[in-house]
């Protein structure tokens, strides 16, 4: 959502009192962390601000990194330091990390420290919760700023309806594709509340090629869950990095292929095995 609306993350900076530098233009710069082994561990999307500097008249200002959050993940105390330094390394410029949580008890979790060890090291995630995200119930607005839209669905539609009917009525004005699009991302953030139940049925009402897009990356994330679960029935150890690319593959092809795998393996590698 961001990397279509690069300057809100400016400006969720700003209103948590971030001294942001003046800048030209933003711009999304690759957030992969070049490693080598089979997982891709990347941030959501990380954001360059470019400006005039004692360099170069496009010099990198600053880096923000944003992560959308919707469940606490341990896992995450540990990636984001990373992704912090790596971005840092990358383009010798500040870095922020900026955390956008649509449930409160999230965002209070994920603003504690992070303490990496080393004495007076530690880092502190910028994070926005509910309070900072705006009431959409404007069709316009969600039209002009999906991101927007789809965050305001995300932190306040399982208690107004009006928000997630601003927000179906919004996306269908706009490309269809992209707005397939902004309603998986807005499914994903309100599971497991009545908001989720309330925008499927919406959704639901119009094309099947309209829900095509959510709908898959949907059901790959169950095949993701249930693979997962079978392998820990089997008692086979599942490293972090194996865990990870499990969660993140959204091709269930390859998910059903791993799955049928599963059931003659006795260790993990054996199931990435070509």
């Amino acid at each position: 959502m961001f990397a279509d609306a690069p300057d809100m993350a400016v400006g969720y900076l700003r209103d948590l009192g971030v001294n942001v530098p003046d800048y030209e233009r933003s711009e999304v710069t690759s957030c992969d962390l070049g490693h080598v082994d089979p997982v891709e561990r990347r941030s959501d999307v990380a954001i360059m601000l470019r400006g005039p500097g004692p360099d170069d008249p496009h010099d990198h200002l600053m880096g923000i990194v944003v992560e959308v959050q919707r469940d606490q993940k341990e896992r995450k105390r540990f990636t984001w330091p990373e992704y912090v330094a790596s971005l840092r390394f990358r383009h010798e410029c500040p870095v922020m990390l900026l955390v956008v949580c649509p449930r409160q008890s999230v965002a209070d979790w994920y603003a504690e420290p992070i303490h990496l060890g080393h004495p007076g090291f530690a880092l502190h995630p910028l994070v926005v919760g509910p309070d900072d995200i705006p009431v959409v119930t404007d069709p316009g607005t969600v039209a002009v700023s999906p991101t927007l839209g789809v965050l305001s669905a995300a932190a306040h539609g399982h208690l107004k309806k009006d928000v997630l009917d601003a927000l179906h009525t919004g996306l269908e004005s706009i490309d269809q594709d992209r707005a397939a699009k902004y309603i998986g991302f807005a499914l994903h953030l309100l599971t497991d509340t009545d908001g989720q139940k309330t925008l499927e049925s919406l959704v639901m009402a119009d094309t099947y090629e309209y829900t095509s897009a959510w709908t898959e990356s949907l059901r790959a994330e169950g095949e993701a869950d249930m693979l997962l679960r079978i392998l820990g029935a089997k008692g086979i150890d599942i490293p972090d990095g194996a865990r990870e690319r499990i969660s993140r593959c959204r091709d269930v092809g390859q998910l059903a292929a791993w799955a049928e795998k599963s059931a003659a393996i006795t260790h993990i590698d054996e199931l990435f095995d070509e």
